[in-house]
């Protein structure tokens, strides 16, 4: 009996030791966590009064610009105006008015023509290989039955150009005379005729360039 009382006695005793062991394993202290750090938001400096107030007097400023451009009228408006009335309070052009001023620039043109054509059989210089044999195979041409009824009374080529004076017995002769004129053989240039008027008599200025060119005078469109 004593053997089998020592014996509980010793496995309570162990069971004791266990429990207490588990016990001390179980409520071993953990490290208290560190506390979180607070967020502290910035703090956000003052705002600059004077400057806030010096923008907004800004856009004021352009706005008040922008209203005021706003209430001027378009340019246009003031410059169409008076070109409208004027061009209200002008006369119709009859169409007799038309040709008295178409024919005033012709004139006008043939002036401008005839000077810069006399200018050119003044100044310019002689070639007299072609003057030559050109002047000798004009004067032989009115010499022929085609240039009957008119007459030449002279002739002066230079280099590029050819002065001719020609008499006519009538208005028949002188309408026909360029196109004899640039049928001959060597002469193929081109030809203006200006008529002339001599006490009465039929006469024509021939202006002829050398073969191949232009008379020397100014083109427009």
């Amino acid at each position: 009996m004593s053997k089998v009382r020592w014996g509980v006695l010793g496995l309570a005793g162990a069971a004791v030791a266990t429990a207490g062991v588990w016990s001390i394993w179980g409520e071993t202290p953990r490290e208290p966590a560190a506390p979180s750090a607070l967020a502290t938001p910035p703090r956000s400096a003052p705002a600059d009064l004077a400057q806030e107030v010096r923008a907004l007097r800004a856009e004021l400023d352009a706005l008040r610009r922008q209203q005021g451009a706003l209430a001027q009228p378009p340019p246009t408006s003031v410059v169409e105006a008076p070109a409208r009335e004027a061009s209200e309070q002008r006369p119709p052009v009859s169409g007799e008015q038309a040709r008295a001023a178409a024919e005033q620039a012709r004139l006008e043109r043939v002036r401008e023509i005839d000077a810069e054509l006399e200018a050119a059989a003044n100044t310019e210089p002689r070639d007299a290989d072609w003057a030559g044999r050109t002047e000798s195979l004009v004067t032989e041409s009115f010499r022929g039955p085609s240039f009957t009824g008119s007459r030449l009374t002279r002739v002066e080529c230079r280099t590029h150009l050819c002065t001719l004076e020609v008499e006519h017995d009538g208005h028949e002769a002188r309408a026909e005379l360029l196109s004899l004129l640039l049928k001959v053989p060597g002469i193929q240039g081109q030809a203006v005729l200006r008529p002339r008027n001599d006490g009465g008599r039929w006469s024509s200025r021939v202006y002829l360039s050398r073969a191949g060119e232009d008379l020397p005078f100014t083109r427009r469109p």
